[in-house]
């Protein structure tokens, strides 16, 4: 992880890498300096090549000054070039959300938001790359909810596939520290009853709302 200094006066047009150029980094208050970090652009690299669509992003860097004027967070991750809040046209946020989650990288570490703003496909997708994890769902404005909300209960038999469960399983095989391949098979529910034990759930190998919530 690093992170570097760009100029929008010197480089706005310059390639951070193959699909994303330094302006679309920038802050909308058109301050010079564009801060992006490279682990991000690698993330935001795998979703463009999962969903072979074009990614919009609608913030990334922003400035102190700009971030208080729009009522950002005081410790906001944008504003240190390690956050950027995105979209895919045709694309459900909710489907981006999870196949981010499902990334190794966010295994234990990372940002992932879902913002909602009218109907179920109306939103966009907030990642960043700090050192630990956290997950949220804002719904309609700062109206917070728990991540649980969105996550379909997966059992045993269950398969990831995009369109359908999609990535679910995966995510859930990252919490548990198993090889995730998008399974749900009799290992996945063996760990999960251990961890359902661990934790003072029902072992009954299902993960629903009570076990996603768990995770955080």
């Amino acid at each position: 992880m690093a992170v570097n200094t760009y100029s929008m006066k010197k480089d706005w047009n310059k390639k951070v890498s193959a699909h994303f150029s330094v302006y679309e980094f920038a802050c909308s208050d058109k301050s010079d300096m564009v801060l992006v970090d490279t682990s991000l652009i690698e993330v935001l690299e795998q979703i463009r090549a999962h969903f072979g669509k074009p990614v919009k992003i609608n913030s990334a860097y922003r400035t102190p000054a700009y971030n208080i004027s729009i009522g950002g967070s005081p410790r906001s991750q944008h504003c240190l070039g390690t956050a950027a809040d995105i979209r895919i046209v045709g694309v459900d946020p909710i489907q981006i959300a999870l196949y981010a989650a499902s990334l190794p990288f966010y295994a234990k570490r990372g940002g992932i938001g879902y913002y909602s703003r009218v109907g179920l496909k109306d939103g966009f997708v907030h990642v960043d790359v700090r050192s630990w994890s956290s997950r949220w769902i804002s719904k309609v404005g700062t109206t917070y909810v728990s991540v649980s909300k969105i996550m379909p209960t997966i059992k045993q038999g269950a398969k990831d596939c995009v369109g359908g469960i999609s990535y679910a399983v995966t995510v859930l095989q990252r919490h548990l520290s198993i090889t995730a391949d998008g399974n749900f098979g009799a290992g996945t529910k063996a760990k999960l009853i251990e961890y359902q034990k661990a934790h003072g759930l029902t072992a009954d190998g299902i993960c629903g709302s009570g076990t996603w919530g768990s995770f955080t």
